[in-house]
């Protein structure tokens, strides 16, 4: 016994202790403290490393986004920042945050892509508070890209639906952009001619779409790359940015009647949290709305928030009359449950074409 005593004691004194009961690798006690060293590691480091998920056409926003962002975090903070990026078709990319993808920051061109992440507690359900215009630093229009001289004299939504158009579209189930463009005439036709001129002409709008595509990138190289359609709808931005940096310029119209189109941004909470990234991953969402990302914005063809910023550029964006915002039609989980939830009007339009 005194042998035991004795051994107790310098174990004790060499620093050493036997607890009263163990803890297993994963139990939340011992989960928390693995969370908090990285967290603490995180924010000690000379380095840190995001990981940014965006829909396909923001790759070159984000080629001029974060090198702007790292400078300014740099000289701030003499902290780099390095980052994994992640573009492609808008629903696929959050059912990659959903399997698994580590993804800090997830800038989305659809609402219904960040609610998902809500859904299953990644995000957190106040995350439109947590930045300004309920976190969407930009918005864009939608816009019908037509061939040169505009053979199918296309200036309208209505004009999509004649028997000589060909439609180049996105699947609606894997791009926002797509949800966009349905909503976009659709809602035209509805608030000005009711339900049932509404449904007649996502009918006709889905039997013209001969093409039909994942993501606005590949839409958009369908029908400039490819000479796939007489139509391709995409957002203002996309095809700003495309004339800009080709030497043929595509003509297009911007229908009078249309929707905002908003760009929600948000950390992806369970992730920023495990890896202790939050504060630098914050910090570059508020950068998408401070006065240099909205010039960035702007430059890539997008209509800033930043009214100062805005009419700097306004000069490339042509004027709509009427402009209907996501509200004016209830929010996007009334429209996903009228016109993209399975069964619901676009489907009913699919298989009404293969009668």
């Amino acid at each position: 016994m005194k042998r035991r005593k004795t051994l107790r004691a310098l174990l004790f004194a060499a620093g050493f202790f036997i607890p009263a009961c163990t803890q297993t690798e994963n139990s939340p006690q011992n989960q928390a403290s693995k969370n908090q060293g990285q967290v603490s590691a995180a924010q000690k480091s000379s380095s840190v490393e995001l990981t940014l998920v965006s829909y396909g056409v923001a790759r070159t926003l984000f080629s001029k986004m974060i090198p702007a962002f790292q400078a300014e975090w740099k000289a701030k903070t003499g902290q780099d920042v390095t980052f994994k990026e992640s573009y492609g078709p808008s629903g696929a990319q959050t059912r990659a945050i959903l399997g698994g993808l580590q993804a800090d920051i997830a800038a989305q061109n659809v609402q219904t892509n960040i609610d998902a992440l809500v859904e299953k507690s990644f995000v957190s359900p106040d995350w439109r508070q947590r930045l300004p215009n309920e976190a969407s630093p930009a918005n864009t229009v939608m816009v019908l890209i037509t061939r040169p001289n505009n053979p199918k004299n296309i200036q309208t939504w209505n004009d999509l639906t004649n028997n000589n158009v060909a439609i180049v579209g996105i699947n609606p189930q894997t791009g926002g952009n797509a949800r966009w463009g349905i909503l976009a005439g659709y809602g035209s036709v509805l608030k000005s001619q009711g339900e049932e001129a509404a449904a007649n002409y996502l009918n006709s709008f889905v039997k013209n779409t001969k093409t039909l595509v994942s993501s606005g990138r590949e839409a958009s190289d369908a029908f400039i790359k490819n000479k796939i359609g007489d139509v391709l709808l995409t957002f203002e931005n996309e095809i700003i940015f495309t004339n800009n940096a080709i030497a043929e310029d595509f003509p297009y119209v911007v229908p009078p009647i249309n929707i905002q189109v908003d760009f929600p941004v948000t950390v992806v909470d369970k992730i920023v949290d495990s890896k202790g990234t939050r504060e630098v991953a914050e910090a570059f969402t508020k950068f998408l709305f401070s006065p240099k990302g909205q010039e960035i914005y702007a430059e890539q063809g997008y209509r800033p928030i930043d009214q100062n910023v805005y009419q700097k550029y306004a000069s490339q964006h042509k004027l709509v009359s009427k402009l209907y915002k996501i509200a004016d039609f209830g929010d996007w989980k009334a429209v996903d449950q009228k016109l993209f939830a399975d069964g619901a009007l676009f489907d009913s339009a699919q298989a009404a074409r293969t009668k």
